[in-house]
């Protein structure tokens, strides 16, 4: 969902936009989703029915001036052990989950992809999740996402990080820019297997 706001004196443009409604606000929150299934230890996907069968989905993004949204959900994919461990996610397109502690991670690994359009060279300001944190509730205890990474090279230059909103500049000519998060998952000793998912907040500011 996109849409077009503009102040009267066009010296400062903000957009709000929510899963099912939208709002002027002097920030945006954007809401993404995150998914995981954590497997029973030992349990082993047999290679004759690993690749039996294989879907697709096609999406493409409609993006007006002054917009931003979701294109691809956080997705952990699988995950198997019984220690305590984590699974690092970068914040790239192609990404490779890194498995640590005794943690074995197969499946999907995709950070979450926002795209936004605005005016080339102009300013965009993002702040991550709160406290740079996502917890996932599933069948067992609650999971907690950390160590939170924006990045949205080539398009985005990074010109200020804080823990507040960092600042952007647009470098595509087009204006057209995608952004990733991704972060490091901490799964507990024992994890009860199940399927874990959560929320989140970004929050975006044009100028």
């Amino acid at each position: 969902m996109a849409a077009i706001f503009r102040d009267i004196d066009q010296k400062r443009r903000v957009m709000s936009v929510y899963t099912n409604m939208l709002s002027l606000k002097a920030f945006l929150p954007f809401f993404g989703r995150v998914f995981l299934c954590i497997l029973v230890s030992g349990y082993a996907i047999s290679p004759a029915h690993a690749d039996s069968q294989h879907s697709a989905t096609a999406r493409a993004a409609i993006l007006n001036e002054l917009s931003v949204t979701r294109i691809s959900d956080m997705d952990f994919g699988n995950v198997l052990g019984s220690t305590a461990g984590t699974i690092v996610m970068p914040p790239s397109a192609g990404a490779v989950c890194t498995a640590n502690g005794g943690l074995v991670h197969s499946g999907t690994c995709q950070p979450a992809v926002f795209g936004g359009a605005g005016d080339s060279g102009s300013i965009v300001r993002i702040k991550k999740p709160a406290s740079n944190k996502i917890t996932l509730v599933g069948p067992g205890a609650n999971m907690l996402i950390d160590n939170l990474v924006l990045d949205g090279s080539p398009e985005l230059s990074l010109l200020q990080a804080t823990s507040g909103y960092s600042r952007f500049r647009i470098d595509d000519p087009s204006g057209i820019f995608t952004f990733h998060l991704g972060g490091t998952l901490n799964v507990g000793a024992n994890q009860t297997p199940g399927v874990y998912s959560g929320t989140f907040q970004v929050d975006i500011q044009y100028n």
